[in-house]
């Protein structure tokens, strides 16, 4: 059986088949392996952080006899799992098909056809960055996660792999489209260019990334995980501080010390912690994000970045269904948005993730950029020059005497009778602070439409933008309750192969005509949303 990372013949460097015979891994995959099996059980260890936190409480566990050993036997279960899962993987390519045979008990075969292939990405781990070897993955459309990996072959076969395939679908997708009196792929979406010409649309400078780590700070999840340590932690600090010579207990019971001064030790506490945790996030997002650069070849959009493992990402312009542009209220202060390309959703793929698989993100744009990049991928649409229809008033009194007003009602005459005055007011103002929320999404809805896209306008502080061409339209949804039929009100969805987006309370004869144009449209062109 070969050993090897790369097919025989390398002398055709058009050439990616491995043979009939199956290949192991370079010695190096076991890196991977070793690191995946670390990543499982880190991500498993967070359900069983509580437990943990409660056991350090009540018993002293590092210094229990098995704790050493427990951790030990997890390292050596961790690499011993590596080494067999490396021992255990086999691959070759031949005849246009990806097959891949892993497990030991579990034995899995897998059998990929090229033209199954939605994307090919090119990952090179920081592990790997000394060497010449990158990781080849493969996603599909029928797959909610992705669909195989050959873990460990040279860059240049990898990319070399990754060319093939893309065109080969590329072809499978016009003599599909051609035996069915379609339109071909490369239609008027696609920018004339000549083979193998990358234009670069789009790089993110280090002060771009910046920006971006400051306003997408996802530290609050890694404060939530350490939430069960916090009063070990306050113990920690206290006792560094009692070290230092400055003891919290005489300093709160002193009277020398008056208000404003506690005021101002609270604010710059609090002043540090959102300086670290905005330190931390940007050092995740020049990690993740580094070196951005967004390039176009033929139809394909291609992805490259990462400072420590270097990600290559590729999306065909005619898989692309909506174009979102996304901005919180610290982007609308900045003036900055994320732009997302979205491709086919499938399984349990969240929508809002930055790192979701079926998007293409490009991070903290300004508000030009975001619409030359929308314009680039699909084509005159005019996201910031539309005029957005508003929902109907109905929205507001549905959520607010409908919805809020009856419980908000129950839990204030509850809290009254038991005379709970303090819960009292805090259940009045949360009652307030949601009332300010639906007005504020009330005031953000909205809806526009011209010859070949629809607009759809959400948010609540922030505000996000979905724009999609007519045609990729594959099924529209009007719901009608009884009370929204008696006042001629109808809300709309477009289920799209990306998701569904909906827009309620509108009246009823804009949804039909919005409805009416989609069908039209689709009916009309013909044209494939792949």
């Amino acid at each position: 059986m070969n050993h090897a990372s790369e097919p025989q013949n390398v002398d055709n460097p058009g050439e990616v088949n491995t043979g009939k015979h199956w290949r192991r891994l370079a010695p190096v995959a076991l890196l991977y392996f070793i690191a995946s099996n670390i990543k499982s059980t880190v991500q498993s260890a967070l359900y069983i952080i509580p437990a943990l936190a409660i056991s350090v409480q009540t018993t002293s566990v590092i210094d229990t006899q098995w704790f050493w050993p427990a951790v030990c036997a997890i390292i050596a279960l961790i690499v011993i799992s590596g080494i067999v899962s490396y021992l255990f993987y086999q691959f070759r390519v031949r005849n246009s098909h990806v097959e891949i045979r892993t497990g030991l008990f579990n034995r899995r075969h897998i059998n990929l056809p090229f033209w199954r292939i939605q994307n090919v990405k090119v990952e090179r781990p920081f592990y790997y960055r000394p060497t010449q070897f990158a990781v080849v993955v493969l996603d599909t459309a029928g797959s909610a996660k992705e669909e195989a990996k050959i873990v460990a072959v040279t860059q240049r076969y990898a990319n070399r792999l990754r060319a093939q395939i893309l065109n080969e679908r590329t072809e499978f997708l016009q003599n599909e489209e051609s035996a069915e009196a379609r339109e071909p792929v490369e239609d008027t979406e696609s920018v004339s260019q000549s083979p193998g010409q990358d234009t670069v649309i789009n790089r993110r400078s280090l002060s771009d990334l910046v920006i971006h780590g400051i306003t997408n700070n996802r530290v609050w999840i890694i404060l939530g995980a350490l939430a069960p340590f916090y009063d070990d932690l306050a113990g920690m600090v206290s006792d560094w501080l009692s070290r230092h010579g400055l003891q919290l207990e005489q300093l709160v019971g002193s009277s020398s010390v008056t208000w404003w001064q506690w005021g101002l030790y609270a604010f710059t506490i609090m002043m540090l912690i959102m300086a670290l945790m905005a330190l931390l996030s940007i050092g995740g997002s020049l990690l993740t994000y580094y070196g951005y650069t967004l390039t176009r070849s033929d139809d394909r959009y291609v992805r490259k970045s990462g400072l420590l493992s270097q990600q290559e990402v590729s999306m065909r312009q005619s898989r692309v269904q909506m174009v979102a542009v996304k901005q919180d209220w610290l982007d609308r202060v900045l003036k900055r948005a994320n732009v997302f390309f979205e491709q086919n959703k499938t399984g349990n793929q969240q929508n809002q993730e930055l790192m979701a698989p079926n998007k293409l993100l490009v991070p903290s744009v300004t508000l030009p950029e975001a619409g030359a990049l929308c314009e680039e991928v699909l084509p005159d649409s005019r996201l910031f020059s539309q005029t957005f229809s508003p929902v109907t008033p109905f929205y507001l009194a549905h959520h607010l005497l409908v919805r809020l007003f009856p419980v908000a009602v129950i839990v204030a005459l509850i809290l009254i009778l038991e005379q709970q005055w303090q819960a009292l007011s805090v259940a009045v103002t949360a009652a307030v602070v949601v009332s300010i929320a639906i007005w504020l999404r009330y005031k953000r809805w909205g809806v526009a439409r011209d010859d070949n896209y629809i607009y759809v306008r959400s948010g609540i502080i922030g505000e996000d933008f979905q724009v999609f061409p007519l045609y990729k339209v594959q099924q529209v949804v009007i719901k009608q309750s009884v009370m929204m039929k008696r006042r001629q009100l109808a809300s709309i969805k477009f289920v799209l192969a990306s998701g569904s987006v909906t827009v309620p309370f509108l009246k009823e004869v804009q949804v039909r005509q919005l409805a009416n144009l989609a069908l039209a449209d689709v009916e009309r062109s013909a044209r494939s949303w792949m």
